[in-house]
């Protein structure tokens, strides 16, 4: 295995396509990548590699996992040429990267949301039935290679979106395409390394709503990570756990939404 990292540029060139469509892998997730200190996009070499058909034939990207839910912000889905309108970047959902504007409107006026597409109330919205009737996305973070696999086998059956990914920078990268609800750690990365990703995720702008859930053994769940996380499960599990963990977190939502 290659630790050589190469430039979108370098990377384009053994594709046989232009750094546009590197960066558009990238961005979707199809492609991990790192950042430099300056912010460019490193790839390396070995997972470039799996891409390259030589120069002279052009490649296809990568294609999607079956049922992934593309995310998109609400100025995202009503842009004109890619470009969000004049009033999105006044609006404090655009201003605060809130993941969902049919929530920011249940809050005071005084907020700053605009309004810009609201002819009538939020179930009258294309984009709020386009976002609000998906099915949740977990993502799944894990160096365990047996653990990913099987849930991967048994994702099909799931009644939510499953991504899963081994390191730091291919979960950044997954973000900008799978936008979890929930990111599912397991604490056998690391103490460290797990305190670090909870707080990367928290900080992240593209996730303000994401929810943690640490994945450890029983009394090896790290205390440091306490007021990050959302919710716990017991190692060993599978997607039936994963499934029974959601429940039992919506469920303390509407018990929650009725006691208010």
């Amino acid at each position: 295995m290659s630790d050589k990292y190469l430039s979108t540029g370098e990377a384009a060139r053994l594709c046989a396509v232009t750094p546009d469509t590197i960066l558009k892998w990238i961005k979707s997730g199809r492609l991990p990548a790192r950042r430099t200190g300056g912010g460019h996009f490193r790839i390396r070499e070995d997972d470039v590699g799996g891409l390259s058909l030589g120069p002279a034939r052009a490649v296809s990207a990568p294609a999607s996992p079956a049922g992934r839910r593309h995310f998109q912000y609400c100025w995202e889905y009503n842009a004109r040429d890619g470009h969000p309108l004049p009033g999105c970047v006044e609006c404090v959902v655009y201003r605060t990267r809130a993941q969902r504007c049919y929530e920011v409107i249940k809050l005071a006026a005084a907020t700053g949301h605009q309004r810009i597409f609201c002819k009538g109330t939020c179930e009258d919205c294309d984009y709020y039935r386009k976002v609000h009737e998906q099915d949740t996305n977990v993502l799944v973070v894990s160096d365990n290679q047996i653990l990913t696999a099987l849930l991967k086998r048994e994702a099909a059956r799931a009644s939510f979106n499953l991504e899963t990914t081994h390191c730091e920078y291919h979960c950044s990268a997954l973000v900008d395409s799978f936008r979890p609800d929930y990111v599912l750690l397991d604490c056998s990365l690391g103490e460290q390394r797990t305190q670090d990703i909870c707080a990367h995720l928290l900080e992240d702008p593209r996730l303000p709503l994401v929810r943690i859930i640490l994945a450890a053994r029983a009394g090896e769940f790290p205390r440091e990570c306490d007021r990050a996380v959302f919710a716990r499960i017991e190692k060993p599990f599978g997607i039936d756990d994963i499934a029974e963990c959601l429940d039992g977190i919506s469920g303390d939502a509407d018990a929650d939404g009725e006691r208010g």
